[in-house]
């Protein structure tokens, strides 16, 4: 989802799910990548997740779960002595390559019904009109190389292949128009990407569009 540096730019194609293959983990570890300079740059407090993976793996090749809000009682002001009577939360499920969404929404809702105790009442609803398949360009797609070109010709700096976190409506447009779509990335870690105080370096879409610029000439 996001680029790495001023200095650094690696373009990002939506990854595999399953097991990682030993090709895409070497793609990932030559990445110049230090859990300290993700922790730092990113405001994380440490790194858990899936054992047997690095972070970058976790990031851009295997499912997550991640819960956006969680809302009960008084959030702010006096504390009360008083038990909520409702309680929310917003959980957002980022699918990968082998998955499909309508499957993975019956997970949950088995999950649910199987964790929950009867004596809460509770309402799961899942936002279907929100979901969109996972998608993964083609690695063997000859444009994908005039890619790598035309980031190294618009960031001045060598390019490698990273991941997508959040491709959007990639499987949808890939599968209406019948042909593949590609990803490469203007984005900085704190750039607090979707948060309230959002920023971009103006550097980052002017590098961009040169990229643009490069891949044209380069896929002709």
């Amino acid at each position: 989802m996001r680029g790495w540096s001023p200095t650094s730019c690696f373009f990002p194609t939506p990854s595999p799910g399953g097991p990682t293959t030993p090709r895409r983990r070497a793609e990932l570890a030559a990445l110049p990548f230090t859990e300290q300079d993700w922790l730092e740059r990113s405001e994380t407090r440490s790194v858990t997740g899936e054992a047997g993976y690095t972070v970058l793996e976790k990031l851009w090749t295997r499912p997550a779960a991640e819960i956006i809000t969680m809302v009960a009682g008084d959030p702010v002001g006096v504390t009360r002595s008083a038990i909520p009577a409702v309680a929310s939360a917003t959980i957002s499920i980022r699918t990968v390559t082998g998955q499909r969404c309508a499957d993975v929404a019956e997970q949950l809702r088995r999950w649910v019904a199987e964790t929950i105790s009867e004596a809460v009442d509770h309402r799961l609803t899942v936002a279907e009109e929100t979901m969109q398949e996972p998608y993964e360009t083609p690695q063997d797609l000859p444009a994908l190389e005039a890619l790598v070109a035309a980031v190294e010709d618009g960031f001045g700096v060598p390019a490698g292949r990273m991941g997508n976190a959040g491709g959007g409506p990639a499987e949808l447009l890939a599968r209406e128009l019948g042909c593949p779509v590609m990803f490469f990335g203007t984005g900085l870690p704190e750039d607090r990407w979707h948060d309230s105080d959002e920023r971009v370096s103006i550097e980052m879409p002017v590098n961009g569009a040169a990229t643009l610029a490069y891949l044209w000439q380069r896929l002709a």
